[in-house]
């Protein structure tokens, strides 16, 4: 005779079991002690879903093993993690805290960092993109402190992949990584804005409300350090000195974020921005980044990550003085808004669009309304099949003339915007 423990709402039910009895006999013991129907279930055990057919002597040769049991796979997702299923890795449980409840969404997250360690096989990126991915299980659910040793549960420290051993990375490296975005601001008064003030909220009309929620949430004390000149300060959305000139600013992220909109709104002193150790993998919104910092001369997106962006309306709206934008490192698969993107930059000489691919995208309308210098454009990559608005796309682009405007030339929606210049 055996015991079986099965780990249910935070419970646990033990079952004597014989060792020649299939598991779906014991689990169907189990599920008449706890009133639920057997198919409604989902057991997991050793890292894999439960082999029902198996006899508990083929499943292991202990006397007491457990089994962790949740109602469906959301249940499943939200507690502990998503199983790797056809990329199990030695039949390892990854589990995450943050992650979103979207299955797919964490089972792409891990197979994406598999293929960039693989591909990098560089100590110091792993390390990055183990804090950047944030699957660092140093915080478990009592589920699974209630687990006996037999469900692995590792954390990213001890797996290898492939030929790399990245064994040597530990919890103290990696808290000791953070994204950084550096700044340089020049101060003309007493005091500037570092970034755009979320706590402001309730004064905002309610329509624009709901695009500061995510801000609010993240973009905080808790999650950024500032540094001025290297000097850590008290975190502050205002800085406030009696010096004049150039200040560089350092903000150092320890948490992951899905969005950084509004993030440096209406920042009119701002120059500057260096996104180059910046991990952007996980933004899938970027609408209104620097909307009215109309003092921007430059922004390196070099390394910047926009795989996962879904929008980018007003993204650089009113920066008038931005000259020359290169963009050519984005990916724009699954962007579906653009509108007003770059509408007011009036001063924008030259605009880098190559690699943008614009076949989801859905509103076009004023986006580059007001691009007064432009005198050329590349449009070529574009494809605007999905696009419901583009209304005055080309709106105030005054030096733009029809025959400098490359497009593809099946594309009559941007043919039909560009006659109208």
């Amino acid at each position: 005779m055996a015991l079986i423990i099965f780990i249910y709402e935070g419970k646990s039910f033990t079952i004597q079991g014989n060792k020649n009895q299939t598991m779906k006999d014991i689990c169907s013991s189990f599920c008449t002690k706890i009133k639920k129907n057997l198919n409604s279930l989902i057991f997991l055990y050793g890292g894999d879903n439960l082999n029902f057919a198996k006899t508990l002597n083929e499943i292991t040769k202990e006397n007491k093993i457990s089994i962790l049991v949740y109602d469906n796979e959301n249940d499943l997702c939200s507690k502990c993690g998503w199983l790797l299923n056809n990329k199990k890795i030695d039949d390892i449980i990854l589990l995450n805290e943050n992650i979103n409840d979207t299955l797919f969404g964490i089972y792409s997250q891990i197979e994406n960092i598999i293929n960039d360690i693989n591909n990098k096989k560089d100590i110091k990126y792993v390390n990055n993109q183990l804090k950047n991915i944030n699957i660092i299980l140093n915080k478990t659910t009592e589920d699974i402190k209630n687990m006996s040793s037999e469900l692995k549960i590792i954390k990213l420290s001890n797996i290898e992949i492939n030929n790399l051993n990245i064994s040597n990375i530990n919890e103290k490296e990696i808290d000791s990584i953070n994204n950084e975005i550096l700044c340089v601001y020049n101060k003309q008064d007493y005091e500037i804005t570092l970034l755009h003030d979320y706590s402001k909220i309730n004064n905002l009309l309610p329509e624009y409300q709901k695009f500061y929620l995510e801000g609010k949430k993240y973009i905080n004390e808790k999650y950024i350090d500032i540094y001025i000149n290297d000097k850590k300060i008290k975190f502050s959305y205002n800085y406030k000195s009696d010096k004049i000139g150039k200040i560089q600013v350092k903000f150092k992220f320890n948490k992951i974020f899905s969005k950084i909109n509004h993030i440096f709104w209406g920042c009119s002193s701002l120059e500057y921005i260096d996104f180059t150790s910046f991990n952007a993998s996980h933004i899938d919104n970027m609408s209104c980044l620097v909307y009215g910092c109309n003092s921007l001369k430059s922004i390196n997106f070099a390394s910047f990550d926009t795989s996962k962006v879904c929008n980018m309306s007003c993204m650089f709206y009113h920066c008038i003085s931005l000259k020359s934008l290169d963009l050519s490192s984005f990916n724009t698969n699954l962007v579906e808004n653009m509108i007003y993107m770059f509408s007011g930059c009036s001063s924008l000489e030259s605009l880098n669009l190559s690699s943008f691919n614009t076949s989801n995208v859905k509103n076009m309308s004023f986006m580059f309304g007001g691009c007064s210098s432009l005198k050329s454009l590349d449009l070529s990559s574009f494809r605007t099949n999905n696009v419901d608005e583009m209304k005055l796309m080309f709106e105030g682009c005054n030096n733009l003339k029809k025959n400098n405007i490359k497009i593809n030339h099946c594309d009559n929606k941007i043919q039909n915007q560009i006659n109208d210049l």
